[in-house]
């Protein structure tokens, strides 16, 4: 069973880029939609890792930043030096609101994905955006295109089944229409601003 330990904090960032479509494309949008708060705003990342996105938001100057994460061996990992603050959670009953959360390559772990979204949708202040990115297709056509985009990254036919089968009764996927209809719900106007095999990304206002 996949599990965010140790060992898979240690090789993260290049494992994120070799099986995670657009990664760095989807992170400088993420900054590219930060840019239009003031620098002081409470940004939090949902799923952070091992801060990859704290750290850039950092050096875009913004000074209000959390990183939230149920992975203790991810948050060990997180820079101490950029004045974020690390939660470890595996909920999101924080007691606080922010101008932005980022829930990134996070949901598709989640079960319960409707009752998450009701408490970011409550921690969001006025005038807030959520950016989310998550795994939305297991179908056959667009997870064989997904896979050829990890054997070109230079992930092996081993590598490529060991995970899969990991990741086994780990993932809940919803398609993109179902998260058009729960962004709707929460009332939400959303817009997609990247997509690749089986991965979207949507900003919600």
């Amino acid at each position: 069973m996949w599990k965010f330990d140790t060992k898979v904090a240690e090789i993260f960032p290049s494992h994120a880029r070799q099986h995670i479509p657009n990664y760095d494309k989807v992170i400088q949008k993420t900054l590219d939609i930060c840019a239009d708060y003031s620098t002081n705003s409470a940004i939090v990342d949902v799923g952070c890792a091992v801060g990859e996105t704290l750290v850039k938001l950092h050096h875009n100057g913004f000074v209000n930043l959390y990183g939230v994460d149920n992975s203790q061996s991810m948050l060990d990992r997180c820079p101490k030096n950029i004045g974020a603050e690390y939660i470890l959670s595996d909920n999101f009953e924080i007691n606080m609101t922010f101008d932005v959360i980022i829930v990134n390559w996070t949901m598709h772990f989640i079960e319960d994905k409707r009752t998450y979204l009701e408490q970011i949708r409550r921690r969001l202040n006025k005038g807030g955006t959520l950016i989310l990115t998550d795994k939305t297709s297991v179908h056959d056509f667009p997870q064989k295109h997904y896979y050829n985009l990890k054997r070109a990254n230079g992930v092996s036919e081993t590598e490529i089944q060991a995970k899969a089968t990991s990741l086994e009764n780990v993932m809940y996927i919803q398609d993109v229409q179902w998260y058009l209809t729960a962004f709707k719900l929460e009332g939400f106007t959303t817009h997609i601003f990247d997509a690749d095999w089986c991965f979207t990304s949507f900003v919600c206002k």
